[in-house]
C-alpha cells in the first residue's frame, strides 16, 4: 500500500502503475493554519465550535489534550486552538498581523475573552495540508487499484467520494485493504502465496 501524499505518490510510483500518472501532479494543495491562544482563564466551556459570518472557522479547546492543565502554575488557563482551512490569504501573514486580525474576532465571539489575559500566542503553519478539491479535480483522483501487481493506493486525495477529511482518508485506507483483500492475484486474496520451505515451515 503506498500511503502518501499525491506528489510523493507520483515520484515514488513504478513505470505503468497508472495510466497518466502525471495527473497527480496536477492535484493542487491547500493550507491549513492554526492560531494558539492561551488565556489566564476559562473562556469556553464547551470542547469546539464553529464560527458563521466570522473569519474564525472552527476552535477547540486543547487545555487537556496539551497537558496544560496539569502543568505547574497553569491555574485555570485555557488553550484554544483556531483551526483555518483553506487559509490562503493568511498562511504567510505575520504572526503580529494575525494576532491583531483574530484575537478581536474571538473576543466577539467568546465575550468572557474580553477581560481575560492572553498569556501566550502562536502559529503553526501547514502549507500543504491537504489536496485542493477544487472544480474537474474528481478525474483526477485515481482508485486504490493501480495496474501494478500488489500496489494499492490511499489517501484522502484518491477517489474516496469525500473531501479532504479524516474521514475521507479513513475511507480510503479500508478502500484499498479490501481492494488488496480481493485482487485474486495478490498474497491477501487468494492467489500467490509464500513457498513452503523444506522441513514444512513457511519462509519469512
Amino acid at each position: 500500500m503506498l500511503a502518501v501524499p499525491q506528489r510523493e505518490a507520483h515520484a515514488l510510483l513504478p513505470d505503468g502503475a497508472l495510466e497518466d500518472p502525471d495527473r497527480l501532479l496536477r492535484i493542487g494543495t491547500a493550507p491549513i493554519l492554526n492560531l494558539h491562544v492561551i488565556y489566564d482563564r476559562t473562556v469556553l466551556r464547551r470542547p469546539f465550535f464553529a464560527a458563521i459570518g466570522s473569519p474564525v472557522q472552527w476552535v477547540f479547546d486543547r487545555t487537556d489534550a496539551s497537558g496544560l492543565r496539569d502543568a505547574p502554575g497553569a491555574g485555570d488557563s485555557q488553550y484554544l486552538a483556531v483551526s483555518q482551512s483553506a487559509a490562503y490569504d493568511d498562511i504567510d501573514r505575520p504572526v503580529a498581523e494575525l494576532r491583531a486580525r483574530y484575537l478581536p474576532e474571538l473576543e466577539r465571539l467568546l465575550p468572557v475573552a474580553r477581560g481575560a489575559r492572553v498569556r501566550d500566542f502562536f502559529v503553526t503553519r501547514e502549507r500543504t495540508a491537504t489536496f485542493a478539491p477544487v472544480p474537474g479535480v474528481g478525474r483526477l483522483r485515481p482508485s486504490a487499484p493501480t495496474d501494478a501487481p500488489g500496489l494499492y493506493l490511499a489517501g484522502a486525495w484518491t477517489a474516496t467520494g469525500w473531501p479532504a477529511t479524516m474521514e475521507g482518508a479513513v475511507r480510503s485506507g479500508l478502500s484499498a485493504a479490501r481492494a488488496a483483500l480481493t485482487d485474486p492475484g495478490s498474497v491477501f486474496g487468494g492467489g500467490a502465496r509464500p513457498r513452503a520451505a523444506s522441513g514444512g515451515t513457511s519462509q519469512r
